[in-house]
């Protein structure tokens, strides 16, 4: 069991050095950094004509993708005060973002939430970050510099053909600046209550008559949470993390791009007593390490018929030690695209990906593997047509994907989608998709102490254990999703999107209870079986969102969802239609005022989580953004976050029958930051 050492390195320690690397950063760059621009740079027409190439794997407009489309800027996050990936993403319909303590969330698309959401394929410029281990992501290790991100694309609905597998529910692509728009030098840094320390240096330069590139490194410490009587609860979050990126052309058809990070992290974790035996049966603190690294490398080209491919390859290894579990895992990905155009009506891409994964994990009593050491892979090929019915009016686009798993066998996924656009300001989308998620490996291969219960026994049969135990039949979940959706710019000022769904689950894998062997020797065990439901699970329901240029000096951003999770009860499995609240909205008010000042306004609320595990009530929140550029170059920034809100939980960690979230209350957040481009 890894010791309770903290982090010798903290944000403390690399925040001075930071300073000094900003101070000794040459103060003439290549090319000076752009200030950060005023709302009247972006008009409601620029928005709509926004690129966005994750729906498709190409790049077009969002007016002209039918799909259930979100684009969430590099402005949009600047001025929302987030500081991470998750807090951002709140900003974007149909996508539900829970916190459950100081390092970990529960957000997922269209139903299903909790910590091991396993439904949504997130990825950082076409690179997937999900961990093979559960089929979701672990987002206190995923981070890049965030004045770097570009944009983040929020594809709602199955995107299996162009994705693959765990694309269920929704793609999310986190994609950063191209190194062009990043020369010069950025340094940016702050502090608070919860935010206790950050700071992060970038600089970019210029290489030869074609070529750029950026370096950066940041670092934070966040503070732990507290629980309902003050304390202190042992989850605070460090992590120091490093990148680079180049982009170069080799000749007029042909670029290239190498980038990578390299990071540690340390979140502190409360183990809750899960088993009868030592060293579980009790709680206690641990500090769980991550260290990881990531390369990728993409090569894009113009062929001599007109025809256009993207090769891209990444290597990514990560290795956590934690009290219950710990893994190294490399993964290897190539993937390859080709697109052309058979005839004029016609535009065809098609393409073929491999994927290797090597994980070996160290078994505890908590958590134990039927393979400990286990190499394995994915493969997949993919085409699609989009055929032009009327010119500039019908569009229809064709598609399949198929994949071979080591877990969930070979999985056929199509799709068919049709826009129409009766006019350069209104188009009407719909679709008809199936999608696959394959059983991850530890619902496959994975025994997990689940928590234990008094059985009202005498001793030593007075607690029970309740363990999940594998199961190697499992196969893949199934969506059917219907999707209908309509978008308009009314007027040079005002736009709205509005999406509908039908989504019908079949194949969900979930705990079935076993039967306890009375006979059996000390410790009782309660088996908690994985299996394929055999019933249905409908989910339905509507995304709204709209944007309104009030003033050039102010604007309203707006969204609303809802769902609907419709299943036949289950004792097994009674929380299944209340893991996603039904309500939740946003509204955010963006002034640019007099004197350089910049005010941000954002109001939320979530509706009530009523199930038996999650009872947790409904909430509204309200967030204030204030800054201030003295210099074009300089802006300085004051945030208050949770504010006005009860201080409870967003989500409990029912990852164990104990609920150890239970106590734990959301705190206010409030601290300041500076941005100095040079």
């Amino acid at each position: 069991m890894p010791s309770n050492r903290r982090f010798p390195l903290t944000a403390r320690h690399v925040v001075g050095n930071l300073f000094v690397l900003a101070a000794l950063a040459p103060l003439q760059s290549p090319q000076a950094a752009e200030p950060p621009p005023n709302l009247e740079d972006f008009s409601i027409n620029d928005l709509m004509q926004m690129e966005v190439s994750s729906a498709s794997r190409k790049s077009e407009t969002l007016s002209d993708t039918a799909a259930a489309a979100f684009i969430i800027s590099q402005e949009d996050i600047r001025r929302s005060g987030a500081t991470s990936i998750p807090e951002a993403l709140r900003m974007a319909p149909g996508i539900d973002v829970a916190r459950i303590d100081s390092s970990a969330w529960a957000i997922t698309a269209r139903g299903f939430n909790g910590r091991y959401a396993n439904k949504l394929l997130v990825l950082i410029d076409g690179r997937s970050i999900y961990t093979p281990l559960f089929s979701g992501v672990f987002w206190n290790l995923q981070d890049t510099l965030i004045e770097d991100i570009d944009r983040i694309e929020v594809i709602r609905g199955p995107g299996a053909v162009m994705w693959g597998a765990n694309a269920v529910n929704g793609v999310i692509n986190i994609i950063t600046k191209k190194t062009k728009d990043t020369q010069g030098n950025l340094f940016a840094a702050g502090g608070g209550n919860q935010e206790r320390g950050f700071a992060g240096y970038r600089h970019g330069g210029q290489f030869g008559d074609d070529g750029n590139y950026r370096v950066y490194a940041k670092t934070f410490e966040r503070e732990s949470f507290v629980n309902s009587a003050g304390e202190r609860i042992h989850d605070d979050w460090r992590s120091v993390q490093g990148g680079f990126r180049i982009d170069g052309r080799i000749s007029n058809d042909n670029r290239y791009t190498l980038q990578g990070d390299v990071y540690r992290k340390t979140v502190g974790n409360t183990v809750e007593p899960i088993t009868i035996a030592p060293p579980y049966n009790t709680r206690f603190s641990n500090d769980d390490h991550a260290n990881g690294a990531n390369l990728l490398a993409r090569w894009e080209g113009n062929l001599a018929d007109g025809s256009e491919f993207k090769l891209q390859t990444y290597y990514d290894r990560v290795e956590f030690n934690a009290a219950e579990l710990s893994d190294s895992q490399d993964m290897f990905d190539i993937d390859f695209q080709h697109r052309l155009h058979p005839a004029a009506d016609h535009d065809l891409m098609w393409g073929l990906n491999y994927r290797f994964i090597h994980s070996a994990v160290t078994n505890t009593g908590a958590i134990s593997y039927i393979d400990s050491d286990l190499g394995y892979h994915n493969g997949g090929v993919f085409a699609q047509d989009d055929i032009t019915l009327i010119d500039d009016t019908l569009r229809l686009t064709l598609g399949t994907k198929l994949e071979e798993s080591h877990f969930g066998n070979t999985q056929v996924q199509p799709n068919a989608r049709l826009l129409w656009t009766p006019s350069a300001h209104h188009s009407v989308w719909a679709s008809v998709s199936r999608a696959a998620r394959t059983p991850s490996r530890g619902e496959a291969q994975a025994n997990i102490a689940l928590g234990t219960t008094p059985t009202g026994l005498p001793a030593p049969y007075d607690r029970l254990q309740v363990r999940g135990q594998y199961n190697p039949n499992l196969r893949a979940e199934k969506v059917v999703a219907a999707e209908i959706g309509y978008r308009a710019q009314w007027t040079a000022h005002f736009s709205t999107d509005v999406a509908a769904f039908s989504n019908h689950y079949t194949d969900l894998i979930m705990f079935r209870r076993g039967s306890v062997n009375p006979l059996a020797p000390p410790p009782l065990i309660l088996p908690m079986i994985w299996y394929n439901n055999s019933r249905e699970v409908t989910t339905r329901g509507i995304e709204f969102s709209a944007e309104w240029q009030a003033l050039d000096w102010m604007r309203f951003t707006g969204n609303y969802s809802h769902i609907k999770i419709e299943m036949p009860f289950d004792a097994n499995n009674p929380d299944t239609a209340g893991l996603s609240p039904r309500h939740h909205g946003s509204l955010r008010w963006q002034m640019d005022l007099p004197e350089n000042l910049k005010l941000d306004l954002t109001l939320r609320h979530v509706s009530r989580l009523n199930s038996v595990s999650q009872a947790i009530p409904a909430y509204t929140t309200f967030d204030a953004r204030l800054a201030y550029q003295p210099v074009p170059d300089i802006e300085l920034s004051f945030v208050a976050q949770n504010l006005f809100s009860p201080r409870h939980p967003e989500y409990h960690d029912s990852s164990a029958i104990s609920l150890p979230g239970s106590a734990m209350e959301i705190p206010r957040s409030l601290y300041g930051k500076i941005d100095w481009r040079f």
